[in-house]
């Protein structure tokens, strides 16, 4: 998969929403990927063109760059839409130009995207410390530790062990927020400013612009500056006091860098203009620039993270429309004259866009076996779990990937796991086969455990995306998860929510709902030649798991043996935490086996070292259930039974358009369970919005 400013899931989900108008910088791969209902305007639009198109394109959301939104902006906008949700997203992090008191009273959300630039503001910081033969200063001062801040450390250790560096920080920060910085011998942390400046030649300026910080920069602390000292700063001009300037005027060897956006730096310079010190004419003038953030790298990752903020919100409006519905399959077929849709692929993805279909009242043709040789669903192993974190967006090899996507896979199984306890609800006769809550294991000798949990607590506090208010998780005692489970090695054990599948069970059953209702099967696969004709006739919704031209296989294991004594005796829904190569092992009891999956090789791995991940698995196995493993290994009737799980490059399941009629509709590892209604939910909507699109 190709770089991108937008995943194509991403694409698709946004293609849901109403008019985005972009009045700010755009990368030329967003400008090339996003969708069709994605408007750009020039960020130098004149405040009478921004207030024209509002009216006339009436967007729900508008993301906006440096310039200011003010009360005519906000008033118009909310007038073009006097009803309905509306979000202004502010492509950065600043948001003091933006009146917040006004967007408040218009029922406006404002969101904006910290950090994503700070490791581009770092490097153009580094670059213009550097001394003339390249070096780094062994002395160098960074003045806050915000997002920039931390980056601009940890590069400077990164690249030079002599390095040695003082960083101002809030009075009162905790020690626990620094970092491993903090650890670090070659970095001092300090509250005061003087202390932070005196004698310093290379100076960081990094911080956010608040009341402890404006103008706090004042002649006193210029004057204390090494004489030949170089300040780069990326943080709000008016950190400076008008004493500061002036004492920078005077100064015949220190050296000030700028950088901000253009409108900030002219009124920078109408300022030193107002205080007769004009910048030009400094000793040594200053050099204002506006490149930190403004490389194509830089916009295409601000861009991509306000893909995902669009994603987001598309996902909650897609999750809230389908929890409004009735989600009960019909016992009678489609009209004759209903609409028809083709469905390539048998497995539990196949099967939720078929449910989601029939729904929306097509005739619906599922193509596909369930020969033991395609993927995961359909092997003969009768466990699945869902849960909020069962992806966490790991790909195999792509560096260029933000934490969003980590958020957006958590909230898309999120969305999965709300639309599932729906479709139980509306179709009681699934309910047998599925439990809710799942246990989350962590081994007696693992490090960050208490990280992991908090991770996990944060996760189960935010809201659903329906909306619904978050729940706590259940912390459970050592003694009590060795009674229950019967599963030695583990040092912590909490309960979250998510359900516990007795999946081939519920995969029958939903095969039988679909088939009362009129969808039909057909055994066997299709040629590419033939998908592309059905498409010439109607749509086709390819859910072919590893089979999907964008899919990564990614090698794992099933391993299943009889229980011996207690051990497993409990066992739905648990999940034992591991870290990469051997990934989250889930185990259950199916009847008198105990079922375990886990497992994550990358397709291009060495025979040995996919033998070495399988021993390691084997060997997690032997840990937990050692009397079972024992007297599986000398019946010779351990079962282990290798499938292919699908991987994509940036860690997210694809839902796009591949060709005219034909929907590509693919879970990433395990999310074609957990996340199957949601995408099938989303290719619903896409069909029924292009149902009228000409067949040839």
């Amino acid at each position: 998969m190709l770089l991108s400013s937008v995943p194509p899931v991403a694409a698709s989900l946004i293609t849901t929403t109403d008019c985005v108008l972009q009045a700010a910088p755009v990368s030329k791969s967003w400008r090339a990927d996003a969708p069709r209902n994605v408007v750009f305007l020039s960020p130098a639009l004149t405040r009478q063109a921004l207030l024209i198109q509002i009216a006339l394109l009436r967007p729900t959301t508008i993301i906006v760059g440096d310039q200011p939104i003010d009360a005519d902006v906000l008033e118009q906008w909310r007038t073009s839409h006097p009803f309905g949700n509306l979000c202004l997203i502010r492509r950065g992090t600043s948001l003091d130009k933006i009146r917040q008191d006004l967007c408040e009273s218009h029922a406006i959300q404002v969101l904006n995207t910290p950090g994503v630039n700070a490791p581009h503001v770092a490097a153009y910081i580094l670059r213009w410390l550097r001394l003339a033969d390249g070096s780094i200063p062994r002395d160098v001062r960074v003045l806050g530790y915000g997002n920039v801040g931390k980056e601009l450390v940890n590069l400077l250790l990164d690249r030079d062990p002599d390095v040695r560096i003082r960083v101002l920080v809030r009075p009162g920060r905790a020690s626990d927020t620094l970092g491993n910085a903090a650890s670090d011998s070659r970095v001092s942390f300090v509250v005061d400013w003087f202390e932070a400046l005196e004698g310093a030649a290379a100076v960081a300026v990094c911080v956010s612009l608040n009341d402890e910080s404006v103008h706090r920069l004042d002649r006193v602390l210029i004057q204390c500056l090494h004489r030949q000292a170089r300040l780069i700063c990326v943080a709000k001009p008016d950190v400076f006091s008008d004493g500061a300037l002036h004492a920078l005027a005077e100064a015949e060897h220190i050296q000030l860098v700028l950088d901000y956006g253009p409108a900030t730096l002219d009124e920078f310079r109408q300022r030193t203009q107002r205080l007769g010190c004009e910048v030009s004419t400094w000793y040594r003038p200053a050099t204002l620039t506006t490149q930190a953030s403004t490389t194509e790298a830089c916009h295409r990752d601000l861009d991509y993270a306000v893909s995902i903020q669009l994603s987001l919100m598309a996902l909650r409006g897609l999750v809230r429309r389908k929890l409004a519905q009735s989600l009960t399959l019909p016992s009678l077929p489609a009209a004759a004259s209903a609409p028809r849709v083709s469905i390539i692929g048998r497995g539990i993805n196949g099967l939720f866009q078929a449910v989601m279909l029939r729904l929306a009242n097509y005739q619906v043709t599922v193509y596909g076996g369930n020969q033991k040789s395609d993927g995961a669903s359909h092997k003969p192993v009768n466990m699945r779990h869902m849960s909020a974190t069962e992806t966490t967006a790991k790909p195999l090899h792509n560096d260029y990937l933000l934490p969003a996507n980590q958020y957006l896979a958590v909230e898309c199984n999120r969305a999965g796991i709300e639309l599932f306890e729906k479709f139980l609800a509306d179709n009681p006769t699934l309910a047998p086969f599925a439990r809710a809550r799942v246990v989350r294991a962590y081994m007696d000798d693992a490090s960050g455990v208490e990280t992991a949990i908090r991770e996990q607590r944060d996760i189960e506090n935010r809201p659903w995306p329906s909306g619904k208010p978050g729940g706590e998780l259940t912390e459970i005692s050592q003694q009590t998860f060795l009674e229950t489970f019967g599963v030695p090695g583990v040092g912590r054990a909490i309960e979250v929510s998510g359900y516990d599948l007795d999946f081939i069970d519920l995969k029958h059953e939903i095969e039988v709902l679909l088939l009362n209702s009129g969808v039909q099967f057909m055994p066997g696969h299709l040629t590419p030649m033939q998908i592309g004709e059905l498409s010439r006739e109607h749509f086709v919704v390819t859910a072919m798991g590893v089979e999907e031209s964008e899919i990564i296989a990614i090698t794992g294991w099933f391993f299943k043996l009889r229980a011996v004594g207690h051990e497993g005796a409990g066992i739905r829904g648990l999940k034992l935490q591991y870290d990469l190569p051997i990934g989250v092992m889930n185990c259950r009891l199916d009847g008198d086996c105990i079922l375990v999956s886990g497992g994550q090789v990358p397709p291009d791995s060495a025979p040995e070292r996919k033998e070495q991940i399988l021993g390691a698995c084997l060997a997690a196995v032997s840990r937990h259930f050692p009397q079972s493993y024992r007297r599986a290994i000398e019946r010779g009737d351990l079962q282990v039974i290798e499938c292919a799980r699908p991987g994509t490059s940036d860690g997210l399941s694809i839902v796009h358009w591949s060709a005219h009629h034909h929907i590509a509709a693919g879970g990433a590892y395990a999310a074609g369970t957990t996340q199957g209604l949601l995408w099938a939910s989303l290719v619903q909507e896409i069909i029924q919005a292009n149902q009228n699109l000409a067949v040839e």
